[in-house]
Order: C-alpha cells, then sequence, then structure tokens
C-alpha cells in the first residue's frame, strides 16, 4: 500500500495486480480517529500487467504524473502508470533488465534528484546485485555489489548520490555514486527495511526478526540502540512529516507501535524511544502500512484480505509555555488553544516572566531620573524598593561628588568597619543610653533618620518618610530617636483623623509614660498588645519596656523595615552588639536574596552575591540586569556576573521582540561602558585606493592607511568628509544628484530653505528638529553588480519608473535584479 506523491487523494494498494483508488475530497481525515476507506473509495483504474510483481515505488516527483517502477521475480523493472489519461509520459512502458535473470528485492525512486532510480537483486556470481539508472542519461547504468545480494535499500536526503543498503543478509553499506569503488559499512544481522530518517541525515533504523536497531553513520560500528518486539518485524517507515517518528508492524499483529526518538543533551548517551501503540483497524490484522507524505500523522493500513483503512494519530495535547508569556495547548504542530494577556483571567498569572515583560513595556528601569520611583513598577514587590531607593541615593551621592572608596558606594557594613574601638561611647539620656560617633551619624543619614549630614545632599529616604510613611511608622522613629512629644502629636493627630480606634488609647498611654511608670508600662503594654495590628506600634511598646537594653524583639523584627531597624541599632547599641548584628543581619539577607540588605553590603562583592542569590531565588534577571545598568560605576556593574545577566536579559528582549526596550537598554549600556562599544563592521571603502573610507577606525584596523587617531564611540559630531581620508581622492557621487558621500545631509540640506529651522508656535527654533539625525532615506546605497548608486531617496524615485542604472553608459538592469518594493 502506498500514496501517491503526486496526487494526496489517491493512494494504490498493491497484491495481485495495481489498483488505483482516490478518497473524495471532503473526506479528508477529520477529527475523528479513523474510518474505512476501501467501501468509500472510488476505484479510478487496474493495472493487471505484471503476473509477478515483487516490488514497486512510486515516482517521487510531486509535480509529476503517477508513474510506478514494477521490480519482478526476473529481475525485470518496469516503468508502469494507468493508461494516458494518468500519465502520458515517454518514461512508461520502459523496461530495465539485469544481465543474469533473478529475484527483484526492492526498488526506490531518489527523493531528491527524480530521475535516479535503484533496484535490489539477489545474488549471482558473475553479475552486481545493485543497478542505478539516470533516466534522463539513457542508456547506460551503475552496477555495484558484484556478487553479492540486496534484501533493502534507501536513499539519503540530504546526500541525493548516496545509499545505504542492507546485503548478504549480514552487512549494512553506505556507496557514493560519486565514488562507487569504495563504500563503508558495518557487519550486522539487522539489514532488513534499512530507511533513513528524513529529518536526520545520521539516523537509519534497519529490523532482524524480532529487533528494531537505529544506527547513526558517524559511529557505525555499533547500533545507537535497539529495541525488542513480541513478534517478528514486517515493516518499518519513518514518518515524512514528523521529526524522529518511526512506525513499527509486526507479524499477525493489529498495531503498529510508534517510536518517539528523543536524543539526549549529551552525545555519548543513548537516545530514549518514548513509545505509543494505535490500532488503526480495531479488530484486524494488519500486513502493512504507510504514512502519507503530506498529512501530519496520517497513514493508511491494509489488512492481508485488501481491506484498507484510512486512519489519522491523534497526538497528545501539550501544555506549553510560549516566549510571549502565553500558555498554548499543542496538539502535534496544531495549535489547539492558546492564552495570553488579552484573555480574562490573565491578570491572575503571577508568573516571573509575566511580570517581567509587563514592566519592560513600562520601560522600567531605563528612566534616570527619579530611580527610587522604578519601585512603583514592581506590582507591590516590596522587596525591590529598597534596592531602588539605595540607587537613587548612589546617584545623588555622584552629583554631589561624595562617592565611596573605589568607585563605589559603600554600604553600612564596610561604612563602620570590623574595630569597634573607632566608635565613641554612650550618652545617658531619660529613655535609655545612647551612641554616637561620626560613623554612627552618617549610617542615620543612609537609613533616611536624619535630613542632612556632614553636608550630605537630601536622603531619599528621609523625604519618603516624610511623604509616605504610615502614622504608626512615623510615632515610632520619633520615639526611637527619644522625640516623646512628636510622637505623641503623631499618634493624636491619626486618632482625629479615624485612623484606628485604639490609637487614641496609645497616644493617653504614651503621654504618660516615665522611667520610673516603666513597670506600670508593662501591664498596660500586655493587655494592648493584642488589639495592636500595625508592627510598629507594637515595636514602640517593645522599646519603652525592654529590660536588658538588648531590645532583640525589636531587632528581629522582620515586619519593620531594615532601614529601620539598622538605624535603631546604630542608635541604641553598643559598639561589640552592633558589629555583631550588622554582621548577623547582613549574612541573613545575603543568604535569603533580600534586596533590602544593599544597605549593608553597598555596591560592592557582597553587593554582588546579594544581588546573585536574589536573581537564583526569583529568576528576576530584569531587575538583576538594570541594577548593573543604574550602578555605574562599581564593583557591581564590572563584574563578570553582571555580564552575564545583562546577556540573558538581551536575549529575553529578543524573544519577546522589544526591540525598542532593548535599544534602549543597549544605548544606556554602552553610554556608561564605552569598552562594550562594538566596533565598526561594516565600512565603505575607496574605489582608488581600497582603505576604509571613514577616519573612525580603531588603530591598525586600516592596514597600511596613516595611523589616526581612535575616537571612540559614535557621537553626534563627526567630521563630514568628501574625500578618502588615506589617498585624498573623492568619495562616490550620488548617481542622480551628483553630491559627494561624505556631504552634509539630513536636516542640514535645507538650511538653505526660507522655512528652516523649524519653528515653535511662540516663533523660536525647535532645538529637537534642528538637531535630527539624517534619516535613513539620506543614506547611501548600491548596486551590487556594477556598484553604482546614491541617496536611497533618489535610487527609489529612480527605480519608480525606471529599472536600467542611472549612470550615462551603464547598462545594468539594477531596477529588475533587485527589486524596490
Amino acid at each position: 500500500v502506498a500514496w501517491c506523491p503526486a496526487h494526496p487523494d489517491r493512494f494504490l494498494l498493491v497484491g495481485g495486480d495495481l489498483r488505483l483508488y482516490e478518497v473524495a475530497a471532503g473526506d479528508a481525515p477529520t477529527r475523528e480517529a479513523g474510518r474505512d476507506v476501501l467501501p468509500g473509495a472510488a476505484l479510478l483504474s487496474t493495472n493487471a500487467d505484471f503476473q509477478f510483481l515483487r516490488c514497486f515505488s512510486c515516482y517521487l516527483n510531486p509535480n509529476s504524473q503517477l508513474l510506478l517502477a514494477v521490480g519482478q521475480d526476473d529481475g525485470k523493472v518496469s516503468l508502469a502508470g494507468f493508461g494516458r489519461s494518468f500519465n502520458d509520459t515517454d518514461w512508461v512502458g520502459k523496461e530495465f533488465a539485469p544481465k543474469q535473470p533473478r529475484r527483484c528485492n526492492v526498488v526506490a525512486w531518489n527523493p531528491v534528484e527524480f530521475s535516479l532510480l535503484a533496484a535490489g537483486l539477489d545474488k549471482h556470481k558473475g553479475d552486481h546485485c545493485i543497478l542505478v539508472w539516470d533516466l534522463n542519461h539513457l542508456p547506460g547504468q551503475t552496477e555495484l555489489g558484484f556478487s553479492e545480494s540486496t534484501q533493502s535499500f534507501s536513499w539519503f536526503f540530504h546526500q541525493p548520490r548516496s545509499f545505504v543498503c542492507g546485503m548478504n543478509n549480514k552487512h549494512l553499506k553506505i556507496f557514493d555514486m560519486r565514488d562507487p569503488s569504495r563504500s563503508s559499512g558495518t557487519t550486522t544481522k539487522a539489514s532488513g527495511g534499512v530507511c533513513v530518517d528524513p529529518f536526520s541525515e545520521h539516523r537509519i533504523a534497519s529490523f532482524h526478526a524480532n529487533q528494531l536497531v537505529l544506527w547513526d553513520v558517524r559511529n557505525f560500528e555499533k547500533p545507537v540502540t535497539t529495541q525488542t518486539e513480541n513478534g517478528q518485524i514486517v515493516k518499518i517507515a519513518w514518518s515524512p512529516t514528523r521529526s524522529h517518528l518511526v512506525g513499527v508492524l509486526t507479524r499477525d499483529s493489529g498495531v503498529v507501535k510508534l517510536y518517539d526518538v528523543q536524543q539526549s543533551p549529551a552525545e555519548d548517551l543513548e537516545p530514549t524511544l518514548v513509545e505509543r501503540s494505535v490500532q488503526p483497524y480495531p479488530g484486524a490484522v494488519l500486513s502493512s502500512f504507510c504514512w502519507h507524505p503530506q498529512h501530519e500523522n496520517r497513514m493508511l493500513a491494509v489488512t492481508p484480505d485488501g481491506a484498507a483503512r484510512d486512519y489519522t494519530v491523534l497526538d497528545r495535547i501539550t501544555l506549553n509555555w510560549s516566549p510571549s508569556c502565553e500558555l498554548i495547548w499543542m496538539r502535534g504542530k496544531k495549535l489547539a488553544h492558546c492564552w495570553g494577556d488579552r484573555d480574562r483571567g490573565y491578570d491572575c498569572l503571577d508568573d516571573t516572566a509575566v511580570r517581567i515583560r509587563r514592566r519592560a513595556l513600562l520601560n522600567y528601569g531605563l528612566e534616570p531620573e527619579d530611580l527610587w520611583r522604578n519601585a512603583e513598577l514592581c506590582d507591590g514587590d516590596g522587596h525591590l524598593r529598597g534596592i531602588w531607593s539605595w540607587l537613587e541615593l548612589v546617584r545623588s551621592l555622584e552629583e554631589s561628588g561624595m562617592r565611596g572608596r573605589r568607585g563605589e558606594c559603600a554600604g553600612v557594613k564596610a561604612l563602620l568597619g570590623p574595630d569597634p574601638s573607632s566608635l565613641e561611647g554612650p550618652s545617658r539620656g531619660p529613655l535609655g543610653p545612647t551612641y554616637h560617633s561620626r560613623e554612627r551619624e552618617r549610617v542615620l543619614w543612609l537609613c533616611g533618620w536624619k535630613a542632612k549630614h556632614d553636608g550630605l545632599p537630601g536622603n531619599i529616604f528621609h523625604r519618603r518618610l516624610e511623604k509616605e510613611a504610615n502614622y504608626a511608622r512615623k510615632a515610632a522613629i520619633h520615639m526611637f530617636n527619644l522625640r516623646l512629644k512628636e510622637a505623641v502629636a503623631v499618634l493624636r493627630d491619626a486618632a482625629t483623623t479615624g485612623k484606628g480606634s485604639s490609637v487614641g488609647l496609645v497616644a493617653l498611654a504614651l503621654s504618660g509614660y516615665s522611667k520610673e511608670t516603666r513597670e506600670a508600662w508593662r501591664e498596660v503594654w500586655h493587655s494592648l498588645r493584642l488589639s495592636l495590628s500595625e508592627p510598629y506600634l507594637q515595636a514602640l511598646f517593645a522599646f519603652l519596656t525592654a529590660q536588658d537594653d538588648s531590645y532583640r524583639q525589636l531587632l528581629y523584627d522582620c515586619d519593620m523595615a531594615v532601614e529601620d531597624r539598622v538605624a535603631f541599632a546604630c542608635l541604641h547599641l553598643p559598639d561589640s552588639k552592633l558589629t555583631q548584628y550588622i554582621g548577623d543581619l547582613t549574612n541573613s539577607l545575603v543568604t535569603e536574596g533580600n534586596l533590602d540588605g544593599v544597605l549593608l553590603t553597598g555596591l560592592g562583592e557582597d553587593g554582588v552575591e546579594l544581588v546573585q542569590r536574589y536573581l537564583d531565588r526569583t529568576g528576576d534577571v530584569q531587575t538583576a540586569s538594570l541594577v548593573a545598568l543604574q550602578s555605574h560605576p562599581s564593583v557591581l556593574s564590572v563584574s563578570p556576573r553582571a555580564q552575564l545577566w545583562v546577556d540573558h536579559y538581551r536575549h529575553l528582549l529578543d524573544q519577546w521582540r522589544l526591540w525598542q526596550q532593548r535599544c534602549q537598554f543597549d544605548c544606556q549600556w554602552v553610554r556608561q561602558h564605552a569598552s562594550s562599544v562594538p566596533p565598526p563592521q561594516v565600512v565603505v571603502s575607496c574605489n582608488f585606493c581600497g582603505l576604509a573610507a571613514t577616519p573612525y577606525l580603531p588603530l591598525g584596523a586600516q592596514g597600511r592607511a596613516p595611523p589616526r587617531p581612535h575616537l571612540g564611540a559614535p557621537t553626534l559630531n563627526k567630521t563630514k568628509v568628501s574625500c578618502c581620508p588615506s589617498c585624498r581622492k573623492p568619495l562616490p557621487r550620488c548617481a542622480l544628484c551628483l553630491t559627494n558621500m561624505g556631504t552634509p545631509a539630513g536636516s542640514l540640506w535645507k538650511k538653505g530653505d526660507g522655512d528652516w529651522p523649524p519653528r515653535d508656535p511662540e516663533g523660536r527654533p525647535d532645538p529637537a528638529e534642528e538637531e535630527k539625525l539624517s534619516g535613513l532615506s539620506t543614506w547611501f546605497t548600491w548596486c551590487q553588480s556594477c556598484r553604482h548608486g546614491g541617496h536611497a531617496v533618489h535610487l527609489a524615485d529612480w527605480f519608480g519608473d525606471h529599472t536600467e542604472c542611472p549612470v550615462t553608459g551603464c547598462s545594468c538592469k539594477c531596477g529588475a535584479m533587485d527589486r524596490i518594493d
């Protein structure tokens, strides 16, 4: 049984004769798994000319009429059809015979060079067993395999002059018709049914008895894998529409087994065979099957009594995640369903890739002004608040010229240093001891508890505290700074605005606090704590009722912001406890990958490790890359790990086709990392000396040209030159306006016009228009044949009406060779 390559709705059944059937156009395989074909198909023609037919092969040219090669018992190979109404070529009726008559076991048309036909014969002492004819160059034939026998034969798809065949029941041999005297092969009993995978030029399948064997021709000494079946194999065939899928049929079986060959990532590991069984004709034994050459997963199965079945193998539905952040259900190569951002309920899909893509469309991290506002684009992710506020703080230090050591802004841990003896002693107050030193004061400024310190600029943390912090946090910070009256005032204001029923009670209790009433306060605290939901109010009471001045409950309260806990420790802990606490908190935040810890680590090596841990935990390569972008110059921004983050983020933007965001990111990255500016890859060469006609190449790139200084990254104020900088000969002219290449173009062309430059409504020149770069239409382009060219806009206008080159005396048909649509 076989489908006709040139007619997807026709098939052949071969028994004692050749019968051609046609399936009605409306009966193409649909969602049902299968149907009887023979009763519903139309018999178009019958050919009973061959009494001793042994094998056949359909001509594989999809644009030709039906033509068969028929192998017979006496070794003859005949070209046959079904009458002139189906094939009127001169090849019909041709016959090829071996020198010595014997059985023809296999015939095969070449799938690429369609005129090649091969036949495999039984053994004869004085003759060859492989004969190949080129029907376009008859007479003449190629003979191979002297005094041997051929049981199976298959052409290679990617090397159409090569083929593999099973010979002598113990060999697989590969021949190349360009060098017939040489062959490569292996010794194996699995010489039957050899066939080449159409999707992999190196993979071959064959069988022997009940064993399916897969081979790799690059290592032909041993099989890649062997699969044992329950019965004797009678037919194997690779799917022509699905990669690496092979079907296997055993004797007296109604089941076709399908093996999906999945190659392991490591070359030295065996491929995995994913098995699946289909039953095209329930309750019947199959004698053969064949795949449809065009329709995916469609096969034709036939029983020994001539009944056929047209069957479509339904793919398992798989759930996949597309690069554009869509959930898709696939059935093979067909899309069953897609769930994307336009569908209802998609917003509830809280996936990292979805969030990254949404932020990228909002230009997250690419606005240089007010970096801390990037946290507002993070869907309420509070952990990103600290990193962007810190970067804004670093930016303010840079603008004030007060960056830290080695070009980085040191964190709290580095600022305090490992030696506590450098810190000053405590000062006693009514609510307990407090500690002060220059370093501690600067830490308080970094944490936002001091508006200004030592001439440092205004702190973003402090501004946010004044504008955004809730009443509980404001009151607690006032109390931690021993400003009792201010804390009571904040709570009273909150009570008058209805912030909570217990706020007024807390304010009343707080107003009566003193050191002598601390014991009574503990009782009030125990009675109120169950009704207080605000973490900062609980921290306030914990501070006032602390017994041993360790404040452990407050310092390890994860509901408090990291900067508040650090500032509190700097104000209330002695030297040894402060150093230990800062070290423990830093290690904890780095291990967790909590970006709030950048306050402690800064932008040094510990900061790199912190961001890496955050990336490992969340997969947010976007934030990691943008932090590296906006923290330049720092140890973090030049770290090899940062370059790896950036490369992955660029690849992600490319996958989503967010070209504009990728371009904006690259422009900012190159602007800050001058060493990463890509070198010129395409240059214009001079027609006279052959050297690059640009003065902006690095030293040594000009060959024998005089050395010129390297000007680094491209700039907007390059000097325009209209002659070669090496030989001083003029650069090419535009074939239409005769302007030399290098002449100022773009907006500069218009400066002679009375309407230039464009003016705003108030009559002032528009600087945006005046500084606009040259458009693509003013760029030079050339014909790749005659090398004449000019400005793109001029050439487009010319070739809109002409096909011949505009240069006088040149007959090149530039417009016909490369059309401008």
